[in-house]
């Protein structure tokens, strides 16, 4: 591929010094008119394969302003537990309680008295149901709007 590119920028170079050097009027318009002999001062100042050509300086690394880091604060525990009640089920030995975690729309079925995370789980009445952790206590309500 490098002697197709050679050859390539040859041939442009040769069209286009003969185009500047010829200013016929009847001369047909050039193949790339966007680009004149000019434009290409590099290509003759730092032939492609000249041996002595090297590269071009690096360009100077870029380096940002430090900004202090602000802390970020420790994640806090739940406020307010995100469930739902969806329904109790009373049942001769023993009631159930459906609820649905709003975070991830996942549905839990679990006795009363038992644990949902930090959270235990008790029956108030038909309608209503307590959470309870060390120091606090929430009602969900069913039918309540979360």
């Amino acid at each position: 591929m490098g002697r197709v590119a050679f050859c390539i920028i040859i041939v442009i170079v040769w069209g286009l010094r003969l185009h500047a050097e010829e200013q016929l009027p009847d001369h047909q318009p050039s193949a790339l008119p966007w680009l004149n002999f000019d434009s290409l001062s590099a290509t003759r100042e730092r032939p492609l394969f000249a041996p002595d050509r090297r590269k071009s300086p690096p360009l100077p690394a870029f380096v940002a302003p430090s900004l202090p880091i602000a802390a970020t604060p420790a994640p806090q525990e739940e406020q307010k537990p995100q469930l739902t009640l969806m329904g109790i089920i009373v049942a001769p030995s023993e009631t159930f309680v459906l609820l649905r975690d709003r975070r991830t729309s996942e549905e839990l079925t679990v006795r009363s008295g038992d644990a949902v995370g930090a959270w235990r789980v008790l029956v108030d009445s038909n309608y209503v149901v307590v959470l309870k952790d060390a120091n606090r206590e929430f009602k969900l309500e069913m039918f309540a709007q979360p």
